[in-house]
C-alpha cells in the first residue's frame, strides 16, 4: 500500500492509497479514523476516487465522525 494523494481541510486529514484491486480513502479527525474502499475496476483513477467524494458523501463522514466523537466522549 503506497500514499497517493493527501490533504486537509478543518474537518478532517484526507489520505488516498494506491493496492493492487482498491484506493482507499481515509480520513482523520482527532482521535477518529473512517477507511473507505473503492475498486479500482470501478474507479481506476486518483481522479475518479476524488470525483466520489462528493459534498454530500463528505458530509456523511463528517456526520459519522460526529457520532463517533460523542460515543467517545460517553464512553471513555
Amino acid at each position: 500500500m503506497r500514499i497517493v494523494e493527501t490533504w486537509s481541510t478543518k474537518q478532517f486529514k484526507t489520505t488516498i492509497y494506491a493496492m493492487e484491486r482498491w484506493h482507499v480513502v481515509e480520513f482523520e479527525a482527532g482521535p477518529m479514523k473512517q477507511a473507505y474502499k473503492f475498486m479500482k475496476d470501478s474507479h481506476p483513477a486518483v481522479g475518479d476516487v476524488k470525483d466520489a467524494l462528493t459534498e454530500g458523501f463528505l458530509a456523511e463522514v463528517y456526520a459519522t465522525f460526529e457520532k463517533m466523537y460523542l460515543n467517545l466522549k460517553e464512553n471513555a
